[in-house]
């Protein structure tokens, strides 16, 4: 595959870890890759550590993009810039431009709401604790 006049590096065989500065993988199975540009198609990784990358059909544990797309893809950990999505299922989601249909269990806004929650939380329980004990003395 040719992108833009530069070649793309395909892994062979069963690679563990990939770096390299334009990727291709295609139906593998692969531990980690650091790259500029990925592209994935129909794969497995578990991490991936990109500039952009393109995930297609494809199942990622954790990924730290500054630009990212997602197509028909499931993601542990998305973490990026900018992230865009179709039809994704995502665990926890932290990019503050996100575009598409991302399904998650946890972005920003929601992690945001229950440690604010946590805090006043605490704040309260310590307050009424607080409030008892002069009332004992």
């Amino acid at each position: 595959m040719q992108g833009n006049g530069s070649s793309w590096s395909r892994p062979s065989g069963d690679p563990g870890e990939i770096t390299a500065s334009q990727v291709l993988v295609e139906r593998s199975a692969v531990r980690s890759i650091d790259a500029d540009q990925a592209r994935l198609e129909r794969a497995a990784v578990q991490r991936l550590r990109a500039g952009h990358a393109t995930v297609e059909r494809s199942a990622v544990g954790s990924l730290s993009v500054e630009r990212g797309t997602l197509s028909q893809s499931a993601a542990g950990i998305v973490i990026g810039r900018s992230v865009a999505a179709d039809e994704t299922r995502v665990g926890v989601l932290i990019a503050p431009v996100v575009r598409g249909d991302v399904h998650t269990w946890l972005d920003m806004r929601s992690a945001l709401a229950i440690g604010l929650g946590m805090v006043l939380g605490r704040a309260l329980i310590g307050g009424g604790r607080a409030l008892v004990r002069r009332q004992l003395r």
